[in-house]
């Protein structure tokens, strides 16, 4: 699945160690800092400011990796 991350997008993430303003060029470090998922940059599809998410994972892969994209939603200020 491709899709772009609109809604992080110019909005700020700070953890321990870590503070950026998202960009679609920096929010796949952004995510695996912050939730340990690794997610496809824009750079991996080609296309600017989308990345890719595989959902080809068993289902428990798959809730663990929505988890992770909750955790994101709740750390992004």
């Amino acid at each position: 699945m491709v899709a772009r991350p609109s809604a992080y997008l110019g909005k700020n993430l700070k953890i321990e160690g870590y503070e950026t303003k998202l960009s679609s060029s920096n929010i796949r470090e952004a995510l695996l800092r912050a939730t340990g998922l690794c997610i496809n940059s824009e750079s991996w599809t080609g296309i600017p400011e989308y990345c890719r998410f595989t959902a080809a994972l068993s289902f428990s892969e798959f809730d663990q990796a929505l988890k992770c994209i909750k955790l994101f939603r709740k750390l992004v200020l």
